[in-house]
């Protein structure tokens, strides 16, 4: 019997780590993906249960974009988002604030980062209460009743569905004012 062979160890190849492994760092190359791209993964990340990890992307997204686009504002969404998940109120709250000064009617489409929900979540997170919240989700409904009665002009299938989402949320952020009146305001 002759020798056996040795084994040939395959070259590795550096491989970069997946955006959703745990301790995995941001690669060069999710450094220049499309913005929308990393938002999407930085959702993907908080709905997980790693907002540390969503956190590292959506704030990179908020640090590279031009002032006043849409992807700044939408960034700026996700950045407070996340950090309400973390726990972190006070940062939440001042990353909302700066969406309100981009989007201070809710006009803007949600897809580009506007829409009542930054609204909806100030009123939450109201150190006030009270009458600030109130007012939080008035600006709330108005914005989302601006956005049913776009829809409800000519509704197609999936215009039908995102109505009665919209319904609903305007329904809850009504009861969430009627709350108020009862607990804090009475």
């Amino acid at each position: 019997m002759g020798k056996p062979k040795p084994h040939k160890k395959k070259a590795s190849k550096p491989r970069e780590k997946s955006v959703l492994s745990a301790g995995g760092s941001i690669s060069k190359r999710k450094m220049n993906e499309d913005p929308s791209k990393l938002l999407e993964q930085a959702t993907t990340l908080l709905q997980t249960g790693q907002p540390d990890a969503a956190l590292s992307l959506a704030q990179q997204v908020l640090d590279n974009a031009p002032a006043n686009s849409p992807t700044r504002l939408l960034a700026l969404n996700s950045v407070a988002e996340i950090y309400v998940e973390l726990g972190e109120i006070d940062i939440a709250r001042k990353h909302f604030l700066s969406a309100v000064e981009l989007d201070p009617a809710g006009s803007i489409p949600e897809a580009q980062g506007g829409g009542a929900e930054k609204f909806l979540w100030l009123a939450q997170l109201s150190e006030l209460g009270g009458k600030d919240s109130v007012q939080w989700f008035e600006k709330g409904v108005s914005s989302l009743r601006n956005t049913v009665q776009q829809l409800e002009v000519n509704p197609g299938p999936t215009e039908v569905i995102e109505l009665l989402e919209k319904k609903q949320k305007m329904a809850n952020a009504l009861c969430g004012v009627a709350e108020i009146y009862m607990t804090d305001l009475s």
